[in-house]
């Protein structure tokens, strides 16, 4: 036994060595056809050849991204476990390749057993890993995970909760509204206007297409269930709500893609930028609307940009402001306008969604029999 272990070692360095399976599988079918290496210790070097491929992948998996390292801890396991199921049934394994080699009337030669065997191993790894398929995928999906993978994660979604539809759209609100704090904190991270303050890339992107996508499912899933008049027609609304989120990212980061101004005009037209970028940022920290102050935030905005955008086009004509550096300040001032006013839409719709929270969840409970 010490033996095969040993040649099963020497299959794995080979391979770390000349970083290539293949080539050490070349070596074990010349030393075998030459007489070197008898059947048994040749596939003993074969299974190290196979296990020494996860040195490889371990290496590479160093700093890769979470799938990456998923899929080189699932290939070490594979060889791992077929590797050693291989070693314990392998001198039945040769008997029945070598039946194999006579049924398909193969030349007997050490070469073309090997061959078989090799092939007979991958088959194996393949048969075993089958039925654990499912769960090893469940296993590795938990593992590795980074920030953004947990915050992807749903946190207010649960199947449990759609055979009462109140409670369900309360969940979905409750989701919404999470996915719109991810969405805004990327605004505010990418809120500026000079490149020195930007961030390098704004994650949450991908975790707010995550959750819409969840979002999504589960409305399918509660259209198929039987719901009050009043809560099916609050779902436009939260879809709304969601699609004002989704928005609000895309233009976070179109601004992180945009090119920067190399200057802000005048000291006088660069305090008004401030000023104004200070009254968009407000807006992007606003959870709770109440009463008209929503229109008149957005008014007022609308009225700031405006004369915003006409001081720096007078500057720009009168040659105090570089027409070049105008144009890229006058860009993103009208992305962070839209922006602002994507966010404060999104709270005036979750404002709304709440108000009408207790008929809704009134209309839904069923309503008690009076004796006749």
């Amino acid at each position: 036994m010490l033996g095969v272990l040993a040649h099963v070692g020497a299959g794995a360095v080979l391979t770390v060595l000349m970083q290539s399976s293949s080539a050490a599988l070349a070596v074990a079918l010349t030393a075998a056809q030459g007489g070197l290496l008898t059947i048994h210790d040749a596939a003993a070097v074969v299974i190290g050849a196979n296990i020494g491929t996860t040195v490889k992948a371990l290496l590479a998996a160093l700093g890769a991204t979470p799938n990456a390292r998923r899929a080189a801890a699932a290939h070490v396991l594979f060889n791992l476990l077929t590797g050693a199921v291989a070693l314990l049934l392998l001198p039945w394994l040769i008997d029945a390749i070598e039946w194999l080699r006579q049924l398909l009337e193969l030349d007997a030669a050490p070469a073309v057993t090997l061959a078989l065997f090799h092939t007979v191993f991958n088959v194996l790894g393949v048969v075993l890993m089958w039925p654990l398929a499912a769960r090893l995928a469940a296993f590795l999906a938990r593992r590795f995970r980074t920030a953004e993978e947990n915050e992807a994660r749903p946190q207010h979604l649960d199947s449990n909760v759609l055979s009462v539809p109140a409670l369900a759209l309360d969940a979905l609100i409750q989701e919404v509204r999470r996915m719109g704090e991810i969405a805004l904190r990327g605004a505010r991270r990418v809120w500026t206007i000079q490149q020195a303050a930007a961030p390098a890339s704004l994650p949450e992107q991908a975790v707010v297409a995550q959750l819409n996508e969840a979002i999504a499912r589960f409305i399918a899933q509660l259209h198929r269930v039987s719901m009050a008049a009043e809560s099916a027609q609050r779902l436009p609304e939260v879809l709304r709500a969601a699609r004002y989120y989704d928005t609000v990212v895309e233009l976070s980061a179109e601004l992180l893609a945009m090119p920067y101004p190399g200057t802000l005009g005048s000291p006088q037209l660069r305090d008004r930028i401030m000023a104004f970028m200070e009254q968009g940022e407000a807006l992007l920290r606003l959870d709770v609307v109440e009463g008209a102050e929503p229109e008149a935030r957005q008014a007022d905005m609308q009225r700031h940009y405006r004369a915003l955008k006409a001081a720096a086009l007078a500057e720009g004509a009168r040659g105090e402001f570089d027409i070049h550096d105008m144009e890229l300040c006058l860009r993103r001032l009208s992305r962070m306008r839209r922006l602002a006013e994507q966010a404060l839409k999104a709270a005036m719709t979750l404002q709304s969604l709440n108000l009408s929270a207790d008929r809704t969840v009134i209309a839904d409970e069923p309503r008690p029999h009076t004796a006749a």
